[in-house]
């Protein structure tokens, strides 16, 4: 048998394991979206599945700012941000965030993936010890496997945390605001307290944080009376309460110059077109202001509507204990996931079915993403269906 012929029969070998495990993926094709909804095959959806938390993607004054940035600049930057892609809507986006993060200086990437990876690899060139959530992203998750030495802690065990710290102090700590499939928050206070007793890092993703908690919208650190002067750097996505795309990284300037010239996933991409980033720095004022304040607090009404509505209705599944827009329903198999998933869509809804390896095995869920974008009506209509679905 030839290398191409084996090569080919290995595919769908794993292909069939995938299958097998109920653990396939295939790719929805969206036909078009505006606010909370969403058309698919002709049909549309109420979207429970998406990370737009402020409905701001959809929204006439983002797509204005986008219009706008491009006239001004044009629709692509055609080289890395350190040949000529770095412009000044680029440049302005940069001050605006460090304006908000308190820090020194920001780099900016086309992708919080990519922002990750660039942390974890620098802490590896660094020679530091790196300590990690257990429930930390992918991107980092991914990224740590290369490092000669790592630590992770069980997820939010403080005193796990302290117990590695011990042994390792001077360590880069990395951890997330808002845990992505939990929906849960870091305990961002304790890490703060071991960092400066053990003469360590903290580095922050807050890729589910920023723009949706706290009073202005600056992240978990704010929403938890933390000053963002003790976070050494702090990691947000521009792709989710801002609505467009991209994400940043704020710290100290050293730190900063210090990614530009050795992130090899900043040095070697084309930097993202100027006119999102011009677009970017309308949504982020807006979202720091009295109108983001105001979405914030309907997003916040929306999910504790959903929360009581799920136990008054004593919904036969498992509700994780999430303050934030992220709320995961366990189902357990991902069988039983995937013909829950399917009966909730032809109901009109389109819930996030999670599986491993993304989540732990026995713990696949629903993520029901709550919006500002979402009404009392659509809370109502979805835990209604849930109930009649799930018992």
């Amino acid at each position: 048998m030839s290398d191409s012929l084996s090569i080919s029969t290995s595919i769908r070998e794993k292909l069939q394991k995938i299958r097998d495990a109920g653990a396939f993926r295939e790719l929805l094709t969206v036909d078009e979206r505006t606010g909370s909804r969403i058309k698919m095959g002709g049909r549309w959806y109420v979207n429970f599945a998406g990370n737009d938390y402020l409905g701001l993607a959809a929204a006439p004054e983002t797509a204005r700012a986008l219009n706008e940035g491009i006239r001004l600049y044009g629709a692509g930057t055609g080289a890395s941000a350190v040949v000529t892609g770095h412009t000044r809507a680029h440049s302005e986006l940069e001050e605006l965030l460090c304006d908000i993060t308190g820090k020194e200086a920001v780099i900016l990437f086309n992708t919080g993936f990519a922002a990750n990876q660039t942390l974890i690899k620098a802490g590896i060139n660094l020679k530091a010890n790196l300590l990690l959530d257990r429930l930390v992203h992918a991107s980092m998750q991914d990224a740590v496997f290369s490092a000669p030495e790592f630590q992770r802690f069980r997820h939010n065990d403080m005193v796990h945390a302290e117990k590695i710290l011990e042994k390792h102090p001077g360590s880069l700590i990395f951890t997330e605001g808002v845990f992505s499939m939990d929906g849960d928050l870091s305990d961002l206070k304790k890490l703060t307290e071991l960092k400066k007793r053990y003469n360590s890092y903290l580095i922050l993703d807050d890729a589910h944080g920023f723009g949706v908690l706290g009073e202005r919208g600056c992240g978990t650190a704010e929403h938890l009376g933390i000053s963002g002067t003790e976070i050494d750097v702090f990691m947000g996505t521009l792709s989710k309460a801002c609505g467009l795309s991209g994400a940043f990284i704020a710290a100290d300037r050293d730190f900063i110059d210090y990614l530009i010239n050795t992130g090899r996933e900043y040095i070697y991409s084309t930097a993202a077109p100027a006119f999102i980033a011009h677009a970017l720095i309308k949504t982020i004022k807006y979202i720091t202001g009295n109108e983001g304040r105001e979405l914030r607090h309907h997003l916040h009404a929306m999910t504790e509507l959903f929360r009581k509505r799920f136990s008054e209705l004593d919904i036969n599944a498992s509700l994780l204990n999430s303050e934030t827009s992220i709320q995961p329903v366990i189902i357990g198999a991902n069988e039983e996931l995937m013909s829950v998933s399917g009966k909730i869509t032809d109901k009109g809804f389109l819930c996030g079915a999670i599986r491993p390896p993304t989540v732990p095995q026995g713990t696949a869920r629903l993520r029901i993403t709550v919006t500002a974008a979402h009404n009392d009506t659509d809370i109502i209509n979805l835990t209604d269906t849930l109930k009649d679905i799930i018992g």
